[in-house]
């Protein structure tokens, strides 16, 4: 593996925490107080929470800014990232390789950096990375390779010899279509692990599997 850059994606790559967000856009509207219909779950189980959020500040007629609603959100993920989420197998000594190597490591996700950052702290991780961005940040879903772009410019590093690291299909897609090297993880999270498989470089169940 040519690899002087990689770029982390964060839940059901990084970490153990994709069960977290079932039902968590839920929980967190009937926390301020958001009675929801089953169309209402409808409408919003489906979406990207960067889509879910405006949606309901509109339907609901709610008093925040759509930046204090995610703001708000990411603060319950915190806590819950903090409860429950550990790192995949195997993550830790494989960025030890990478730091090792003198690989420069990112993460581009779609999780706000304000819950993600305490828990890499929590589990001696936050070292590893030099640039964390999310798709909030930089203004854009992983449907555009923005925030990839934006971590690997920061990391100084050639996309040719730059790998990203993904488990979901349309992230993998992106990435890949985009001029990246991919990795595609298995999580128990993913509808088709198949998919993922045809379209990485590498598809790894382990991050032992990996040689540098």
């Amino acid at each position: 593996m040519n690899i002087t850059g990689a770029i982390f994606d964060f839940d059901g790559t990084l970490f153990d925490s994709m069960p977290i967000w079932k039902g968590l856009k839920f929980e967190f509207l009937k926390n301020i107080g958001v009675e929801l219909t089953e169309q209402d779950k409808k409408d919003i189980s489906g979406l990207f929470l960067m889509d879910a959020i405006p949606l309901a500040k509109e339907r609901f007629n709610l008093k925040e800014s759509v930046e204090e609603l995610l703001s708000m959100f990411f603060e319950l993920l915190k806590d819950k990232y903090l409860e429950k989420a550990v790192p995949k197998n195997d993550i830790i000594p494989f960025l030890e390789k990478l730091k090792a190597k003198g690989v420069k490591m990112g993460i581009a996700t779609a999780t706000g950096e304000a819950a993600l950052i305490p828990l890499l702290e929590k589990f001696n991780m936050l070292h590893y990375f030099t640039s964390i961005y999310s798709t909030y940040t930089v203004g854009a879903s992983k449907a555009y390779p923005k925030v990839y772009d934006v971590v690997r410019e920061e990391l100084g590093v050639d996309i040719k010899t730059t790998w990203v690291f993904e488990d979901a299909i349309y992230a993998v897609k992106t990435a890949k279509t985009n001029g990246y090297n991919v990795v595609g993880i298995f999580d128990e999270s993913q509808r088709n692990p198949n998919e993922v498989k045809e379209i990485a470089d590498i598809f790894i169940n382990n991050y032992s599997e990996i040689d540098l």
